[in-house]
């Protein structure tokens, strides 16, 4: 099946997948090629592929998924791919934020970028 995964500002992975996993609020799911239709929303997590043989691992706060006639669409918020994610920079975030007057929306991003640590560190 065909598989795209976009953010609102790049193609981070485009290829023929052969296995798609990505986490919504029911838990995690996986698709291969022949899989029945099906659209899902996406809750802060990793989604991991398999594109042309390639395994790849995108941490995002969210988005979309659909899948339909063998094209898997991918729309994610805030992603990182497994490599971009530099674990000292979002330890310092995580420091800012938490020296700041805790709000929810606050709580949610400390807890997002804790997600990348984690993620990098079990991933590496």
């Amino acid at each position: 099946m065909h598989c795209i995964v976009r953010s609102a500002d790049r193609t981070l992975v485009e290829g023929n997948a052969e296995r798609i996993v990505a986490r919504s609020p029911h838990g995690e799911f996986a698709v291969m090629d022949g899989h029945a239709p099906i659209l899902a929303v996406l809750v802060p997590g990793v989604i991991r592929l398999l594109i042309d043989g390639t395994e790849s691992t995108i941490v995002c706060k969210g988005g979309t998924f659909s899948l339909a006639d063998k094209n898997a669409t991918v729309l994610v918020e805030r992603p990182y791919m497994l490599e971009e994610i530099e674990p000292t920079a979002v330890q310092a975030q995580i420091a800012e934020l938490q020296s700041k007057e805790s709000t929810a929306c606050l709580l949610e991003e400390i807890t997002y970028l804790e997600l990348l640590c984690h993620v990098k560190e079990t991933h590496a």
